[in-house]
């Protein structure tokens, strides 16, 4: 997991732009045990975002004749002017994915809801299968394998960078840590 932080092209020019010492996106992220790949193919690269206070600062990486964009995919947010929403069922009684979100900040659920919007959660890729017709455009349906369901297409989900199961591995090591304190007590 701290391999995964550290590695890659892009470490470097955080550190130029003094944004090596911020979490990703993931580290404060919570979902119910069973859809963390789900979730992990819904935001894709926004698994690793950053937050920022303003989302104007972001202009400074290719503004006014400055070309230095991130080497490698990089999302910003911020949840500063980030207004509540409600997640809503589908008009198929889908659930939303993000209505399985365990996330106490209001202004990063906020961001989620957002991010999420149109997803919905089917408990197999046959039962998303069988919403498809119903789905309106823009609705994806994901199974807890990560797998993605539109009225028109099928995306099959697979870890593809040391980046993937990172909220898989995040939940482990939390599951690890409270039961060496319960075998230390």
């Amino acid at each position: 997991q701290e391999k995964v932080k550290t590695d890659g092209k892009l470490q470097p020019w955080l550190a130029k732009h003094g944004l090596d010492g911020m979490q990703g996106l993931w580290t404060r992220l919570g979902i119910e045990p069973g859809w963390e790949n789900a979730l992990e193919a819904a935001l894709r690269e926004r698994m690793g975002a950053l937050s920022v206070g303003r989302l104007d600062m972001v202009r400074g990486f290719l503004g006014a004749g400055a070309q230095d964009a991130p080497p490698a995919r990089l999302a910003f947010y911020s949840t500063a002017d980030a207004k509540p929403v409600a997640a809503q069922a589908s008009s198929t009684g889908l659930a939303p994915l993000a209505s399985l979100m365990r996330v106490s900040d209001a202004g990063l659920m906020a961001v989620l809801a957002d991010w999420l919007q149109g997803c919905y959660t089917a408990p197999t890729l046959d039962a998303a299968l069988d919403r498809r017709a119903a789905l309106q455009p823009g609705d994806v349906v994901y199974a807890p394998s990560g797998h993605a369901v539109t009225a028109h297409s099928v995306g099959f989900y697979a870890q593809d960078s040391e980046q993937s199961g990172l909220l898989a591995r995040a939940q482990e090591i939390e599951h690890l840590e409270k039961e060496t304190r319960a075998q230390a007590l």
